[in-house]
């Protein structure tokens, strides 16, 4: 017949301390081996900014190319004549002698033919005054053979005028001619001459060739060229 259990004893007293432990050992190197590469932090805020550098030295001046061609100018042309009638009534079907000279600086009105040619491409003016006596007048201004007005004067002693602006080419040829011999009352009085004028206006704009351009420099002096 199994006892029952008894009442637990008193605590032990505490063991004697153990023996000390073997010393432990220093691996080949003592030194710390390095990590891994960590990852790029964020940009830290902008410093002040530096003081300004001093100017550098001005750098050495470079070769002058050679000087180009001159560019597309306009010749100064000029063109202007005013002449006046010295002989009564000149014959017609053909261009009116007009032999008293006012002004032709540049000689673009031939006062023994009667006619005026165009030195340009351009706009021009062309008037006349015409004294009538004894006779009725009728009288054309053409154009390379092309009567562009036409004045008629039936009285037998007065005046008749006209002014008109053409555009021209070069060469193209203006004159005055009366229609027959029964027409053409066109006077030179001396108190009340017929008077015969125009000028150029203004040349068309374009564009002079480079060898149009050098004959023009060779012939004419620089001063004489304006663009």
């Amino acid at each position: 017949m199994k006892s029952d259990k008894g009442e637990p004893g008193l605590e032990g007293r505490p063991g004697d301390p153990g023996m000390k432990g073997d010393e432990g050992m220093c691996p080949d190197t003592c030194e710390s081996s390095k990590g891994e590469k960590g990852q790029t932090g964020l940009p830290g805020p902008a410093g002040p900014r530096g003081p300004k550098g001093d100017k550098g030295d001005q750098g050495d001046q470079g070769d002058q190319g050679s000087r180009g061609l001159p560019g597309p100018c306009m010749p100064a042309i000029q063109s202007s004549f005013s002449v006046g009638l010295t002989e009564n009534f000149p014959p017609p079907n053909t261009p009116v002698i007009f032999s008293r000279v006012f002004n032709n600086v540049q000689g673009h009105f031939n006062t023994s033919s009667g006619l005026y040619t165009a030195p340009i491409n351009g706009t021009y003016v062309f008037s006349y005054h015409l004294s009538v006596y004894r006779r009725i007048l009728k009288v054309g201004l053409f154009h390379n053979f092309f009567p562009v007005v036409r004045t008629t004067n039936i009285q037998e002693l007065g005046t008749t005028s006209h002014q008109l602006v053409l555009h021209l080419a070069r060469g193209d040829r203006v004159w005055l001619q009366v229609k027959d011999e029964t027409t053409n009352g066109m006077s030179a009085l001396s108190e009340s001459s017929s008077t015969f004028s125009g000028f150029l206006l203004h040349p068309d704009r374009f564009i002079i060739g480079l060898q149009q351009m050098l004959s023009l420099m060779n012939k004419s002096h620089p001063a004489t060229i304006r663009c």
